[in-house]
């Protein structure tokens, strides 16, 4: 991301003058379990884990997304804030994408591993010229867009494509869906990506979760 400066010979960032930060998508995408060692030395406890494999969130200015469990927050919030503020290429190279990480949280037995990245350069400008951002409008109706790409997919297993021309939009709006529909839908756990370790594989395809069958359930009654 290219870094704009208020006043040149103030040597002062637009980003820090507006306190603008970006949003940051986190993705759970393995998990790997040691039963070993949860039978030497674990006292077993109910709903260990309960997030899984292909779930999302949405981080807005750097907080911790609803859903997120504490524990991985504690392991991911220092590189969530550090990419929500347009910083990133951590540990010089360290990854492909130099906005973004690859996390684990604490837990010993059960680790997941989360990949972080970037997905909003709030401040990202085609010229030299320091324009003002513009400031997109809150998303009205939300509750309802997820109701219906619930209602569209059902109990079945579709690829991006399908699901678009099922809701009736144009293929042209794949922005428009995944930002209104889709990324609702996953960071509140009622839908899940078939290949959850490849988010943008040209095979993925999306269904719903257990949550999304009890939603789905409730809206046909």
């Amino acid at each position: 991301m290219k870094e704009v400066w208020l006043f040149e010979r103030f040597c002062v960032p637009l980003r820090q003058i507006l306190k603008i930060m970006a949003k940051v998508r986190i993705t759970a995408v393995r998990q790997t379990v040691y039963p070993d060692l949860m039978k030497m030395y674990e006292n077993p406890i109910p709903h260990a884990c309960n997030i899984h494999e292909g779930q999302q969130w949405i981080s807005v200015d750097g907080q911790c997304p609803e859903g997120m469990c504490p524990s991985a927050w504690s392991s991911m919030q220092e590189f969530v804030v550090s990419l929500a503020q347009g910083k990133g290429n951590f540990f010089d190279g360290w990854m492909q994408n130099p906005m973004s990480a690859m996390i684990s949280c604490n837990d010993g037995f059960r680790p997941m591993s989360f990949y972080i990245e970037l997905i909003d350069e709030a401040l990202s400008f085609p010229s030299e010229e320091p324009y003002l951002p513009v400031l997109s409008r809150p998303k009205d109706k939300a509750e309802e867009r997820i109701e219906k790409l619930v209602l569209a997919i059902g109990e079945q297993t579709m690829p991006r494509r399908q699901i678009i021309a099922y809701l009736g939009l144009k293929q042209k709006s794949r922005r428009n869906f995944t930002d209104n529909y889709l990324q609702p839908a996953i960071s509140k756990g009622y839908i899940v990506m078939t290949i959850p370790s490849s988010p943008n594989s040209p095979e993925q395809a999306y269904r719903l979760s257990a949550d999304g069958l009890d939603l789905l359930e409730k809206l046909k009654k």
